[in-house]
């Protein structure tokens, strides 16, 4: 059929075929009609002869009958014994072919119900005779059978045998003529669709040769557009392969042969021929673009990280994607391929992810660096409590150097957390525990800051705040980091608010306090990193500016959320954390975690401090004597392996840093040391990552400290060594 018809002519085609449609269903509708009228007809024949059977076997079986009577012999029963084999399997049949018309039906109910009697009749004078012939009477009893033969039955069998031949006549008449009805009307239609048949051939043939030109110019104007594209895709910046269905290659653009090596040469090449990749990292082969293209039918990104072999060896990191080709119908008959030289972009990406290790390198260096002399001063201060003198200005003096060593210690610590949950470096370590416990172990870190800057925590949990599965260390990190803002941002005797509860499935921790509240401005703001509502020139309340970006990161860790909220400066703010609730209170656990249970120290331990820097050593050393142990002290890895051949202690803290023999090799040595294994290390280091711990669980170590530690945190674990 011709294309770019107009509508007129679409409309035409429409009906012309519409009429020859119905033309047609016409014709086949009257051929079926006269194919039913001729078996009608066949059947009007077929009763007819039917009848004519059934009054011919009742003749037959009279003479049969009447001949034996007359001669008394027995092969003239024959036509009666055949009469009565056939004659009721043809009422039958008549009554199966007449079982249609209720009135035939009739009809041969009673002409069987006839026929019956007058077999009965029949049989009843052979049986007569039979008798009689004995007795030698046989002639009279003949004759007067054949006398009282049943005549009348007989004519009233013909009577209805004619009245059911008189109806199929009368049947037979109007079914003849409703077939030569139905062949004249047929013999029409056929000859309608002929002569429609040809008229839509000859439209078809003037619609070819008119639209014939017009395809031409559509053609005309299809190569133009094919030429345009080509020049359009080989003026490009990027690199384009164009393949048909089957991954031939059909077009390359300038770019792309000069990034693979191929030139015109590469048209009807298999795309994986020409366009070799492979992963940067594993150097596999990377799936073929076409084949991904085709299989979701949609545009795609490929391959990560991909390389492109040249033709001659050569290589470079590549960024490409697909997009199917599609015909009028849809259907996906190519596909076209879009690739670039990323060369300078991987260049950089190294560039940044090497800055990134470096600036993690750093950190890692200056929090060692900050955190070898915070020890010793940690270890002075607690050392001038013990020490009971009753100075209270050395008392004084003693608490602020434990605070603004406290204080520095966080700002190295969530420092330290901030990169490391940026880069995807923290690992949870999930339990049940209960929100009680939880809150009273953030209350607990919270609490002397609070008490020395005089300010009033409330504490509210709910009955059923239940319980979360979470990192209980990291949550309440999440909690104290809210306390410490809502205490550093109240003015004195100001208030602060701690509750939890549950609503639905999940647990709402509230923070709110009394203080200097938040700008509306800052408050879409308020947990991005390094931003601070204080921001002049006196930074009363110090810090980084890190404390909530840590919050909502841990939170969100945990699959929860935290939300901040502020009427405006003066009127205070509010901290609210949601958490997923377990459902249920079985397996709570009641963590504590660095909590005042570490109260229960042990004395009279043999323990051996180890580091290189004598002022951290013997600092250490002294406070714990004061505590009432044993204590000696070493400053490099040989030194201590010998103090632990003179005596073995029973606690040893080691310090990783150790100058020629590393804190490593020396755990190595120990536990490589027959008797040694009950021995307890204990890592005390400048060095927190993830990666320090783990190199320390593998070397040997039982434990490992940040510098500077909490002197209950030193007390607890030299009580569960006890």
């Amino acid at each position: 059929m011709p294309r770019n018809l107009t509508t007129g002519q679409t409309i035409a085609v429409a009906l012309l075929v519409a009429a020859l449609l119905v033309d047609a269903a016409l014709t086949v509708h009257n051929i079926r009609e006269v194919s039913v009228s001729v078996q009608w007809v066949s059947h009007t024949h077929e009763v007819l002869g039917k009848l004519e059977q059934v009054l011919s076997t009742l003749k037959d079986a009279e003479t049969g009958q009447r001949g034996y009577l007359l001669t008394g012999e027995v092969t003239y029963l024959e036509p009666y014994e055949q009469a009565a084999v056939r004659l009721q399997a043809q009422i039958t049949q008549l009554g199966q072919l007449t079982i249609d018309n209720p009135t035939q039906t009739a009809h041969v109910l009673k002409l069987e119900q006839l026929a019956n009697t007058r077999m009965a009749i029949l049989r009843r004078g052979i049986d007569a005779f039979r008798a009689e012939r004995e007795r030698g009477r046989a002639f009279a009893m003949a004759r007067r059978a054949v006398a009282e033969d049943g005549k009348d039955v007989m004519d009233r069998i013909r009577d209805e045998i004619g009245g059911m031949q008189e109806a199929e006549r009368s049947l037979l008449k109007r079914r003849e003529h409703i077939s030569r009805v139905n062949g004249r009307s047929a013999l029409v239609s056929t000859i309608v669709a002929l002569v429609l048949g040809l008229s839509l051939v000859a439209m078809v043939i003037w619609l070819f040769a008119r639209n014939q030109a017009m395809r031409q110019r559509g053609a005309d104007v299809v190569h133009a557009e094919r030429e345009r594209l080509r020049t359009t895709l080989t003026s490009i910046g990027d690199a384009v392969v164009v393949t048909d269905a089957h991954g031939q290659v059909t077009l390359m653009n300038p770019v792309a042969q000069r990034l693979t090596g191929w030139g015109d040469d590469a048209v009807d090449h298999p795309l994986e021929e020409v366009f070799r990749i492979v992963n940067e990292s594993t150097r596999a082969a990377v799936e073929s673009p076409v084949a991904r293209v085709i299989r979701e039918g949609t545009v795609v990104g490929l391959a990560n990280h991909t390389v492109l072999i040249a033709r001659d060896g050569s290589e470079l990191p590549i960024d490409d994607s697909g997009a199917p080709i599609r015909d009028g119908r849809g259907r996906i008959v190519g596909v076209v391929l879009v690739f670039r030289d990323v060369t300078e972009r991987r260049r950089s990406e190294r560039t940044m992810q090497e800055a990134d290790r470096r600036k993690d390198e750093f950190l890692a260096m200056l929090a060692h660096e900050l955190r070898n002399p915070l020890a010793p001063i940690r270890h002075a201060a607690h050392t001038l409590g013990l020490l009971g003198v009753p100075d209270e200005r050395v008392q004084w003096v003693s608490g602020v150097i434990e605070r603004q060593v406290g204080l520095m210690t966080r700002i190295v610590d969530d420092l330290l957390d901030v990169s490391r949950i940026t880069s995807g470096k923290i690992t949870l370590q999930r339990q049940p525990i209960a929100i009680a416990s939880l809150l009273a172990q953030a209350l607990e870190g919270a609490r002397p800051l609070a008490e020395n800057r005089r300010r009033t925590i409330e504490v509210d949990v709910a009955e059923d705040a239940g319980s979360v599965d979470g990192d209980p260390a990291r949550l309440a990190q999440a909690v104290g980091n809210l306390l410490d803002n809502a205490i550093k941002y109240t003015e004195e005797g100001g208030h602060i608010r701690l509750s939890a509860g549950a609503e639905g499935d999940e647990v709402v921790i509230v923070v709110r306090d009394t203080g200097v509240g938040i700008p509306p401005e800052l408050l879409p703001h308020v947990f991005d990193l390094f931003t601070q509502a204080d921001r002049s020139l006196e930074r009363r309340q110090g810090g980084l500016g890190i404390g909530l970006t840590l919050v909502r990161r841990l939170v969100e860790m945990h699959g929860g959320s935290v939300h901040a909220n502020s009427d405006g400066l003066g009127q205070g703010s509010e901290f609210s954390i949601r958490l997923p609730r377990l459902p249920e209170a079985t397996g709570e656990a009641d963590v504590a975690a660095g909590a005042p249970a570490a109260e229960r120290r042990a004395t009279g331990r043999q323990i051996l401090v180890v580091d290189d820097e004598p002022d951290s050593a013997d600092s250490l050393a002294l406070f714990l004597r004061l505590r009432g142990h044993d204590v000696r002290t070493a400053y490099d890895g040989p030194s201590a392996l010998k103090e632990v051949q003179n005596q073995q202690p029973d606690v040893i803290f080691l310090d990783l840093g150790l100058p020629g023999m590393s804190g490593y090799d020396v755990a190595r040595r120990l536990r490589a040391t027959p008797g040694v294994g009950r021995m307890r290390l204990v890592a005390l280091t400048g060095y927190g990552t993830e990666a320090d711990r783990q190199m320390a669980r593998d070397a040997g170590f039982d434990l490992h400290l940040a510098k500077p530690v909490d002197p209950h945190a030193l007390d607890a674990i030299l009580a569960r060594s006890a």
